[in-house]
């Protein structure tokens, strides 16, 4: 009750945040930014730590939903001075569970419902319950895993980063040749920054005259497993103008081979 929501234009050619926009509904009063690090439907990247700026000079909490950005990116809550940040462990070879992270004062000021035995301090006072301990194993675990892929022994936060650095170069290379590839046949379309942007590797596309689940479905038959839909990014496809039937989705991960992509761009050329 009272609260007034302004939603930020998305811009249509690549994606991104209106940085205009937003500084235009930066007015006083404003008390929270929410954002997106990552967009999961167009892999587009917004300048979290820009935007993090605008708002705290209008007097505003940040937080950022980190869930797409995390599985390609090391995120850094430091550099980009946010106030909170939430990602899912799924997302990085782990198991589904959410992650919050909030500076402690914060947190400890927030209106949280629990059971007056549970703690009154953060973060155990968002904790009430039992806890997913299975998942937060798995996450650990998850973690571990990316830390080992390399091949120093530095401390685990470095090796992360190492790694992070390199699963990106990795897949700015994939992510260039199937754009390429699907930028050369007639009737596909592409989404968001091309490669060498601020993006993931994670392609957004349609085909003319063909349905995006009928695209998947074909792909699938060639042992290319894509996902199709708005992948709950509604606000997106309706403003491309792909409200009714989606786009086709393909990501570049950690396994994701160099065959993969030529079978997904041959599969794609088949059906145009």
């Amino acid at each position: 009750r009272g609260v007034e929501i302004r939603t930020v234009r998305m811009r249509r050619e690549d994606g991104r945040l209106d940085e205009e926009d937003l500084a235009g509904k930066l007015t006083p009063g404003v008390r929270l930014l929410a954002l997106g690090a990552a967009s999961n439907a167009l892999g587009t990247v917004n300048d979290v730590p820009r935007l993090t700026r605008l708002a705290h000079a209008a007097g505003a909490l940040v937080f950022v939903d980190g869930v797409h950005y995390a599985s390609h990116h090391m995120p850094d809550v430091r550099a980009w001075d946010c106030d909170f940040f939430a990602c899912s462990a799924y997302k990085f070879y782990g198991p589904h569970v959410g992650v919050l992270w909030g500076r402690r004062e914060l947190l400890e000021r927030l209106d949280s419902p629990r059971l007056a035995p549970a703690s009154s301090q953060a973060p155990e006072r968002l904790e009430t319950g039992t806890l997913s301990h299975e998942g937060m194993v798995g996450a650990a675990a998850a973690v571990d895993f990316l830390a080992s892929l390399a091949s120093a022994r530095p401390p685990r936060r470095e090796r992360l980063r190492l790694v992070s650095q390199s699963l990106e170069e990795r897949g700015a290379r994939l992510l260039g040749r199937l754009w390429q590839g699907l930028e050369a046949i007639p009737g596909v379309e592409l989404y968001g920054v091309p490669p060498g942007g601020e993006r993931t590797p994670t392609v957004a596309f349609t085909l003319r005259g063909i349905d995006s689940g009928d695209v998947a479905r074909s792909l699938a038959g060639r042992a290319v497993f894509v996902s199709h839909g708005d992948f709950y990014a509604a606000t997106v496809a309706r403003v491309l103008g792909h409200e009714r039937d989606g786009f086709v989705r393909a990501g570049c991960a950690a396994y994701t081979t160099s065959d993969e992509i030529e079978r997904l761009i041959d599969g794609v050329r088949r059906l145009a």
